[in-house]
């Protein structure tokens, strides 16, 4: 399928009205019109990704065609008069966000420029951190928040980017629970340990913000992982396979590495305009070959770094002296700042004694322009250039290393990638060098020069294809339609989750039967779960709706856990209840003794309690629980990415010894992997004491997997909950305890 009918074919898959956009900044610049004002497009890679939407969408003869585009942002000098019916513009709605200019320095050039920028590109020297900055970004998320919830209809789909809007998913979904919303970070996403340095309330924030979009975008798998274990650390929800399940909906983190239209650059190349430009770029440049960067005035580009490894590449190589030219273009960008102003100081110094050192009557080895570029000089330069040399310290994509491949038309020009942009992990047919290192990057400027036209071509034809395929349209459309995979997970899940209709139909039927029985697990079930185990004791409240409940004489009520018999004997001494421990090992009916349900040879446990006990040495925080019939290990108080490594580990090695055992099984719970007899479970324990009695109410609740035999072993006809968002055989789903202690409760009226 070629690229064109791709992205038809994702655009007749989506089927929003409106796409909403909130972004810092409104995608134009205003002059004064005839009637109003004058939307002039800004310049800048996702405006122009939008744009290029739009046109599409026009074009579409399904889905989209009637779609329309509504972009809410900042306008940079918004006189007083302007209305959003003010603006002639027939691609946008535009919906104005105005922010008090003492907030927005706090709010802009504080928290987001002077913190999350450096700290998400790894310089944490450089981040400002400042409780003013904090209370200044909550305010002007909330000012976006307010204008998009006047705006925002059924069927809209919201379309959350990058860093200054961090909190702005929550919030929006906190007034619009139904409401599509996607969240995109154009930036990196650091690792833990860089993130951590934010405050604990900042990180819970930010962290909790971005999880009210139902998906939430990055550039690169890395990212994705950086994001999910923070999320792990921060606020300790269950991730598996992308998938984050918050107590009141799933959300799915991806990486959707952003593309270009390609077509826009690769055929510009041979437009005349371009081609004026190329011939003016060749009369200057003789026989000389050309190096190219275009980088904006940033410490996280590398600017002096690049500069090194070119000078690197002069003194070790100079037979190339006089043969190459590196044009060096810096864009402006925040130079009223000191830090800023000083690094543009410094560029300028070191590119002076570089000429001063190499030049000639004849050449000049670097032609340094410090001013924006046309569309038509850029597109002239990528196409005649040898080499371009992308090397930022840190970027969340960059799209200059896209669109100088796209440009890539006549020439055979070689690009060399720093590993630390996010374009590298796409883009691996390029040179890739670590910034840092002058002496690769003299040496990988050296390769790229010599580099025979067969190699080039093979190299270019691969990353042609690659960036062709997926494009900014392919980017976009697979967005929205990943979002729209995970909203139907979500009303998947949320058809088990138990409503006021459902809640009401199942207290009913409680209250119409005669004879019940009622399973109800402890830890996660009853009761959250504790730094150790002795710590998680049932609180007053609850134990009383225990009472009452089996203080009925038509009730009977099994409390049943993998816990230690004199724990649970210890919690529910004055109860009317049925007991299981360990799994099911031990039962104890309502005013009986404590049973055994099989007799076992504990002999086991002297092979497997020195492996689990060098697990415990091996992995700080984690602890053994023994019991009669198993051996629990505890991972909850670990590290969580470590523990789960060695709990893969531990799992392999127990399934050695045990894999000749036929009645020894190894089951994981919540935070804890326990080896036991399999002759045992919560199951059999349940059908047990439901043994020639006749019961015309089953109600069932728990929370892990162990709880699954339960689950699986009760007639169609059992009431049975999982708390939780996990995948279960249970019936339905409860968000989280109180909404199954609520439902408990209600029972008892």
């Amino acid at each position: 399928m070629d690229v064109k009918n791709k992205t038809i074919s994702m655009v007749n898959e989506t089927h929003f009205e409106r796409l909403v956009i909130a972004a810092y900044r409104l995608p134009f610049k205003l002059s004064k019109a005839k009637k109003g004002y004058k939307a002039i497009q800004n310049s800048g890679g996702l405006v122009s990704a939008i744009l290029a939407l739009s046109e599409n969408f026009k074009n579409s003869n399904k889905a989209l065609k009637n779609s329309k585009i509504v972009w809410a942002g900042i306008a940079d000098d918004l006189p007083d008069d302007v209305t959003p019916e003010s603006f002639e513009n027939d691609k946008f709605d535009i919906l104005p966000v105005t922010i008090p200019q003492q907030v927005n320095d706090l709010y802009y050039g504080g928290f987001c420029n002077d913190l999350i920028w450096p700290l998400f590109h790894y310089f944490p020297s450089y981040a400002v951190f400042n409780s003013d900055y904090f209370k200044a970004y909550e305010e002007a998320n909330l000012k976006f928040c307010e204008e998009l919830v006047k705006t925002i209809k059924p069927g809209d789909f919201v379309w959350i980017h990058d860093y200054q809007l961090m909190l702005l998913p929550e919030m929006i979904r906190q007034r619009m629970p139904d409401v599509t919303i996607g969240f995109f970070l154009h930036i990196p996403f650091p690792s833990f340990e860089i993130f951590r340095l934010l405050p604990r309330h900042w990180r819970e924030s930010v962290v909790k913000g971005m999880l009210g979009a139902d998906l939430i975008g990055f550039h690169t798998h890395d990212y994705t992982q950086h994001f999910l274990k923070s999320v792990r650390r921060t606020t300790g929800y269950e991730c598996h396979q992308n998938i984050i399940y918050t107590p009141n909906k799933l959300v799915k983190a991806d990486a959707f590495p952003i593309g270009i239209d390609y077509d826009k650059f690769h055929d510009a190349c041979l437009k005349k305009a371009v081609l004026i430009e190329k011939q003016k770029i060749k009369k200057h440049l003789s026989s000389q070959k050309l190096i190219f960067s275009v980088d904006r005035l940033d410490y996280s580009k590398g600017l002096l770094l690049k500069l090194k490894g070119y000078e690197t590449f002069l003194e070790t190589y100079p037979e190339w002296q006089s043969k190459v030219v590196f044009n060096m273009v810096v864009v402006p960008s925040r130079d009223s700042i000191g830090r800023y102003q000083e690094m543009k100081k410094e560029i300028e110094s070191t590119v002076g004694r570089i000429n001063g050192q190499y030049s000639t009557l004849a050449w000049r080895p670097i032609v340094y322009q410090y001013k924006s570029l046309t569309f038509n000089e850029l597109i002239a330069l990528y196409n005649v250039s040898e080499v371009g040399l992308i090397t930022p310290l840190r970027d969340g994509m960059n799209l200059v290393a896209k669109e100088y491949i796209a440009c890539q038309v006549e020439n055979e020009g070689v690009l060399i990638l720093s590993e630390m942009a996010g374009a590298a992990a796409e883009m691996n047919e390029a040179l890739i060098i670590n910034p840092v290192d002058n002496l690769e990057m003299a040496e990988t400027i050296f390769n790229a020069l010599e580099m025979k036209s067969e190699e080039k071509h093979a190299r270019l034809e691969r990353m042609q294809n690659r960036i062709s395929n997926y494009n900014v349209f392919t980017w976009a459309f697979d967005f929205f339609n990943q979002t729209y995979d995970t909203k139907e997970q979500q009303n998947q899940r949320n058809v088990k989750f138990i409503n006021k209709t459902i809640s009401s139909q199942i207290v009913s039927d409680y209250r119409k039967t005669g004879r019940r029985i009622l399973f109800l697990d402890y830890d996660g079930t009853l009761v959250p779960f504790a730094k150790y185990p002795e710590l998680a004791t049932v609180e007053t409240g609850t134990l009383d709706i225990i009472r009452k409940l089996s203080a009925d004489p038509k009730n009977q009520v099994a409390i049943i856990s993998g816990r230690d018999k004199k724990f649970l004997e210890k919690q529910f001494a004055d109860a009317n209840v049925s007991l299981v421990a360990e799994h099911g090992y031990y039962i104890k009916k309502a005013g009986g003794e404590w049973e055994a349900t099989i007799n076992t040879d504990e002999q086991w446990k002297e092979a497997v309690l020195p492996i689990m006990n060098e697990y415990v040495s091996r992995c700080h925080g984690t602890f053994i629980e023994e019991k009669t019939g198993s051996i629990a290990w505890h991972y909850r108080n670990a590290d969580s990415e470590f523990a789960e490594l060695r709990l893969h580990e531990l799992m392999n090695n127990l399934a050695e010894i045990i894999r000749y055992k036929t009645d020894l099984e190894i089951l994981e719970g919540h935070k804890v992997l326990e080896v036991k007899s399999g002759k045992y479970d919560k199951g059999q324990a349940a059908n047990t004491l439901m043994t020639d009695q006749n019961f015309d109410f089953i109600f069932a609740a728990g929370d892990d997997k162990t709880d699954e035999f339960l689950f699986s072993t009760l007639s169609d006809a059992a009431c049975s909950i999982r708390v939780g968002l996990s995948p279960s055989f249970a019936k339905y789903n409860v968000t989280d305890i109180p909404a199954l202690l609520k439902l408990l409760e209600e029972f008892t009226k």
